[in-house]
């Protein structure tokens, strides 16, 4: 039988009590068309059985964990895994979340291919945890300058788990002592200085949709403290009033992609494109673009 090929790229993760959904993360791991030269997993000091499971999985010749005594937080985990890594590239993800089979394979050739740009995310699925059904996939921009752009609004240019870099550039920013908001305040780091940012428009990972999730749990603290950074950042001013809308239209969103009650799900809907309409209109544009390109009508 022959073995896939390894990338020369670690993928960096922190993980504090996801013991339910860590297995499935490590196979998707495995499950690869390219396998990891490292996969480090930082255990925060988890309560649950996370450290038994990492602990069955100790055979795979590419994983490396390191276990916190106490809970130091996110960023403390993410930064103990950066200066572990020694890849020329480096991969995020969470570990309940899954890795599609081509994603490892389709990053590293876009990178090695494209020696311009510095960090690289995709698209991803986002799908329930209860009964695996895909919700909706992301539609984050595509080409550098539109990245940018995101960033500099506030908004959130590329999926911080999505993202695969080059490791001089990830080591030289690290994580900042922040949470939530660590990742747009990383990556807009970035963008300021001039770090070149690109995003495959194929969803190449799986966004696990659950009660304990981060996507399921946004605060407008969360959002607040985001676009405080980009004020810091960009030397720009955000209203409450911007704040608020912006909140609202995340929270409306995030409430359509979970709810079954149709009434409910598409009432969220109205809501979202009522307090941010210019950002539903250009998803549903760059949506009809896509599929009359695939249709061959461009």
């Amino acid at each position: 039988m022959q073995h896939p090929p390894v990338a020369d790229l670690t993928i960096i993760v922190a993980n504090y009590n996801n013991a339910d959904f860590l297995e499935a993360f490590l196979q998707s791991v495995n499950n690869s068309e390219m396998l990891p030269k490292e996969l480090v997993i930082v255990d925060d000091g988890s309560t649950d059985r996370s450290p038994e499971v990492l602990e069955r999985f100790s055979s795979l010749p590419y994983l490396r964990t390191i276990f916190f005594e106490k809970n130091k937080g996110f960023t403390a985990a993410l930064n103990s895994a950066l200066e572990a890594a020694t890849a020329k590239y480096i991969m995020r993800a969470d570990p309940d979340d899954l890795i599609r089979p081509q994603r490892i394979r389709k990053q590293l050739e876009y990178l090695e291919e494209n020696h311009e740009i510095d960090v690289l995310g995709s698209n991803a699925s986002y799908f329930e945890s209860a009964t695996g059904k895909v919700i909706n996939d992301s539609n984050f921009p595509i080409g550098s300058l539109n990245i940018k752009s995101a960033f500099q609004k506030g908004e959130h240019g590329v999926l911080h788990a999505t993202v695969c870099a080059k490791a001089e550039v990830y080591k030289r920013y690290r994580y900042q002592p922040y949470s939530p908001g660590e990742d747009y305040e990383l990556f807009a780091r970035m963008i300021r200085d001039g770090v070149r940012f690109e995003n495959l428009h194929e969803s190449l990972y799986m966004v696990r949709i659950h009660t304990g999730s981060s996507t399921s749990n946004i605060s407008y603290e969360a959002i607040a403290r985001t676009f405080h950074f980009r004020d810091q950042i960009f030397g720009t001013r955000t209203g409450k009033t911007r704040i608020w809308f912006y909140y609202h239209y995340i929270r409306s969103y995030r409430n359509y992609q979970l709810s079954e009650n149709l009434f409910k799900k598409y009432g969220n809907l109205f809501l979202a494109i009522i307090c941010y309409p210019s950002k539903l209109i250009k998803r549903i544009i760059q949506q009809l673009v896509v599929s009359f390109a695939i249709i061959g009508v461009f």
